[in-house]
């Protein structure tokens, strides 16, 4: 159905519904006059019989329209969506590359051949994949290699450090800046967060993760399950990109390995992993990738090294870079030396021009002389850990601080290095040395923060119990007392004692149920009204259906006010989190603003309706306090996202603990634009594995 049909049958879903309520709101005017129904009781409880026979028959009636109209995705529908898909990816792949700086001055001439070795391979599309060889410099040509595999299957391999994550993401901005209607929406996704108890089916967990990470697709412009339509069918039009296998508990990998096989059906795959526990994975599984190529990188030579990092200082060389260049260049084709051997790796080379980069501040730059001492580095181990070591001091410096918006990948404020390395220190080896974890957490989740440093402790949550008692007690007394004194008189203060009771009991309860905040997923506020009046109209009418029937209890104005007022706050609350069709994909940022937002007009809409009920009943001034304690209620007690205040109690927990900033967010947004850390979805992750688990031994 067209949108023009679906928009005319939701006029015509909502003209029933008016149509029936009024006809039962006349029935009642009827019977009433008939009985001579005298108590305003017996009218309050038929009123909201009619009220509530009337409402219902709404719902009833889109049950029956949706049986008879299914709601299937035209073709057009899907290709719509995989354009909105298309457009959210590359946006924001082609940020996070701009962050990382993997064009800058151009990206590292990582060389790629097919993998020797027979035992990790489907040894039929190997020998269909013969000839395959390219460099990440000219990625055009290795996109237009994976496309001509016969399954669209690859798997790229190498050790730490070697760029495949890297790879995966220019395959991943090629592949979406060269897609024609018809063809997957490459999508890169972290292998860690697939739990196959949970998921079976690669698609399943697909379709969990583009809705997380893209929500935009749950928009209605594209359909009422446009996700599920882009991750089922014989050919999806999705492309799965699962970075780092290796992030799996080894004892999970080989199941994942035959779900992989027994759920892509006739669907392509990227899928990254060390080749060491790739070849465990193959060994313990008994099986390969079905279909897939398997490529490995060819160690970057010194000679290469050397003309990279020339054009990395577009500058003459100062006779210290110059004798750094001469050294390299002198080792022909194989490290020898520790500074060859760091540079043989594309996270090596990235240090040694980060952390020797000029800096923009007046001060003199680093000597690169040291590099080439075998007295002040013997090995590339000892190398690559002072190089770490001055990473996160040599890019606060680097990137001066801008308070101009325009500047995407510039820091706000400028951080103490040895705070900062503090910081991610602690955060590295919370996310390292997790109980019960075989392997080491590489998604950090800002919702998961209050669960990882188990914030709601019993300590903690008796403090949170005592001081929301103490408040609530202290709130829920004035506001009794006020309106005792208002209703009775300046003397009259027997409301006091009932709003003490109340107040300490709430905050005993918001005590309580703090602890399941930092189970709780984070939401999201949609508060768009171009597109969405019948959406906004139907969850009113859904609330009125709950929310009416409950006020009747007695008199009739009062029933009103209380009836609407739950009813419209429950329907504003239900439309509000409903997602939106942006250009945006999900971020940490995004994610925790949302959350955020969501929380606080929960608590702005529970308070004005429910303040506007009791001012009607009872006067503005009572409303006004009514209203206050209501929406804090629902705002902390109501509703199923919490992870804010989750968050709020861990950070501040925290930070009296000196370990990590009060504004952590805030930081970790800094430590992205210096390009410490990357976005994967609404997750964070240190920028390479090697970095983190570096940082976590040093703090330690």
């Amino acid at each position: 159905m067209g949108g023009d049909g679906r928009l005319r049958r939701r006029f015509l879903i909502m003209v029933a519904g008016q149509a029936a309520l009024t006809a039962a709101l006349l029935v009642l005017l009827v019977v009433w006059w008939v009985a001579d129904l005298g108590t305003a009781s017996d009218t309050g409880q038929l009123v909201g019989v009619a009220v509530a026979v009337a409402a219902l028959s709404v719902p009833l009636f889109i049950w029956w329209q949706r049986g008879r109209h299914p709601a299937v995705a035209s073709p057009e529908m899907m290709e719509m969506a995989a354009r909105a898909l298309t457009r959210l990816v590359s946006v924001q792949w082609d940020t996070e590359a701009e962050l990382r700086s993997l064009d800058d001055p151009g990206p590292m001439p990582v060389r790629w051949r097919l993998h020797p070795g027979p035992e990790l391979v489907d040894v039929a599309e190997q020998a269909s994949a013969a000839g395959w060889e390219g460099a990440s410099d000219q990625i055009e040509e290795l996109g237009v290699q994976f496309q001509a595999l016969e399954r669209r299957r690859l798997v790229v391999l190498g050790g730490p450090g070697t760029g495949k994550t890297t790879l995966a993401v220019q395959l991943v901005r090629e592949l979406t800046r060269t897609r024609r209607d018809g063809d997957p929406v490459p999508v890169l996704m972290s292998a860690a967060t697939w739990d196959i108890t949970i998921h079976p089916s690669v698609w399943e967990w697909t379709a969990a993760q583009l809705s997380l990470s893209y929500r935009a697709l749950r928009a209605s412009e594209y359909g009422a399950n446009a996700i599920t339509d882009l991750t089922t069918g014989p050919d999806p039009l999705v492309l799965p990109v699962i970075d780092g296998m290796d992030e799996i508990p080894p004892s999970a990998r080989a199941g994942v390995l035959h779900a992989l096989n027994r759920t892509l059906g006739r669907g392509g795959l990227i899928l990254t992993c060390r080749t060491g526990d790739y070849a465990d994975t193959v060994a313990a599984a008994d099986t390969t990738l079905t279909g897939a190529a398997v490529i490995e990188p060819v160690f970057i030579s010194p000679s290469t090294a050397a003309v990279y990092l020339q054009r990395c200082l577009r500058r003459v060389p100062t006779p210290a870079w110059q004798h750094v260049l001469d050294h390299l260049t002198a080792q022909q084709d194989t490290p020898v030396s520790p500074l060859a051997q760091v540079c043989s790796a594309p996270l090596g080379l990235w240090l040694i021009r980060t952390v020797y980069r000029p800096p923009v501040t007046d001060g003199p730059a680093a000597d690169p002389t040291p590099l080439t001492d075998p007295a002040a580095y013997p090995t590339a181990a000892k190398l690559r850990a002072h190089l770490f070591d001055q990473l996160i001091p040599a890019l606060i410096d680097q990137r001066r601080p801008s308070a101009d918006r325009n500047h995407l990948f510039r820091p706000r404020r400028r951080h103490d290095p040895a705070k900062a390395q503090r910081w991610l220190a602690f955060l590295a080896r919370t996310m390292t040395h997790v109980p019960d974890d075989v392997v080491p957490i590489r998604d950090f989740a800002w919702w998961h923060l209050a669960r990882t440093t188990r914030a709601f402790s019993t300590p903690t949550r008796l403090v949170l119990g005592y001081a929301g008692a103490l408040t609530g007690g202290l709130a829920g007394g004035l506001a009794g007392g006020l309106a005792g004194g208002l209703a009775g008189g300046l003397g009259d203060w027997s409301e006091f004692e009932d709003g003490v009771v109340f107040g300490v009991a709430f905050g005993w309860a918001v005590g309580i149920m703090a602890g399941a905040w930092q189970r709780a997923e984070p939401g999201f506020a949609n508060l768009r009204l171009r597109g969405r009046r019948f959406q906004l109209a139907g969850h009113l009418t859904a609330g009125l259906v709950i929310g009416l029937p409950l006020g009747f209890t007695g008199e009739l104005t009062a029933a009103l006010a209380v009836g609407a007022a739950v009813g419209i706050a429950l329907g504003l609350t239900q439309w509000i989190e409903a997602s939106a069709a942006t250009e945006q994909a999900m971020t940490p940022m995004t994610s925790w603003r949302a959350d955020r937002a969501l929380i606080l007009i929960r608590i702005a809409v529970g308070g004005l309706v429910i303040g506007l009920a009791a001012g009607i009943v009872s006067g503005p001034r009572i409303g006004l306090m009514a209203g206050l304690a209501a929406g804090v209620l629902i705002g902390l007690v109501l509703g199923r996202h919490h992870s804010w205040l989750a968050y709020l109690v861990a950070t501040y927990r925290l930070a009296l603990m000196a370990q990590l900033p009060r504004h952590l967010m805030t930081f970790l947004d800094l430590a992205h634009r210096l390009g410490l850390l990357r976005v994967v979805g609404p997750v964070y992750q240190f920028r390479h594995a090697d970095l983190q688990d570096h940082l976590a031994d040093k703090s330690t």
